[in-house]
């Protein structure tokens, strides 16, 4: 798992991301049963901020 993203990360990703920021990627099993490609332009999308992550049924906002 931790190939992959660094692979996707240093292949597309790492165009968007910002000199000096600091970025943290928390992996989820899924990552392993994506497509390469669709992985991605998933991350390019996240460290752009075009995408907004989606949200768990289970996770509630902190103002309700």
């Amino acid at each position: 798992m931790r190939r992959r993203l660094r692979e996707a990360v240093r292949l597309s990703a790492g165009v968007a991301m910002k000199p000096g920021h600091d970025y943290v990627i928390v992996a989820r099993r899924d990552v392993l049963d994506t497509a390469f490609p669709k992985l991605q332009s998933l991350l390019a999308e996240r460290i752009e901020g075009t995408a907004k992550p989606k949200r768990s049924q289970e996770t509630r906002s902190r103002k309700e």
